[in-house]
């Protein structure tokens, strides 16, 4: 009985072990405080035209495993507070990111799907290294919406010839 325990303990640390390491990483579905670095690739910021001072950008975070995310920056320069909302996709899903209201000064992101950058070899295209991959935002504010693509980076080149 003892022993059948034990077994049983076993398994259930194994298994959520073995789900909990498969879980995607990802920020979604809510904003976030944003500090982009040098793995970033971001669209120049665009000013949203429902609020002045307000700017948006796309940008895509790659990191050394070759793992990507589309993430969606605002910032609120303006002289009052916006109500933002937002949605992410990549992947062939979207994330989404609730109303929130930006308060002057403020910068937040909204961050999609985290996967695997395709390889070369199986990604949609020829298979001779020109396949990209990326994705797109969308900003609401006070109702209005304007998107944008992310930049793209290249897929991962084959390693076998």
């Amino acid at each position: 009985m003892r022993k059948t325990g034990r077994i049983l303990t076993t398994a259930a640390v194994c298994v959520t072990g073995a789900l909990i390491a498969a879980a995607p990483a990802g920020a979604a579905p809510y904003w976030q405080t944003v500090t982009t670095g040098p793995t970033w690739d971001c669209a120049r910021t665009v000013v949203h035209t429902a609020k002045a001072g307000v700017g948006f950008q796309a940008c895509l975070v790659r990191n050394a495993h070759d793992d990507a995310q589309v993430v969606l920056v605002v910032v609120n320069n303006s002289t009052s507070a916006a109500t933002v909302s937002g949605t992410v996709t990549s992947f062939g899903a979207d994330a989404g990111c609730g109303s929130y209201t930006l308060a002057v000064g403020e910068r937040r992101g909204c961050f999609g799907t985290t996967g695997p950058v395709p390889d070369c070899a199986y990604g949609a295209g020829t298979g001779d290294g020109t396949e990209t991959y990326g994705g797109g935002v969308r900003l609401t504010v006070n109702g209005v919406a304007n998107a944008m693509d992310s930049p793209t980076t290249p897929c991962v080149p084959a390693d076998w010839a």
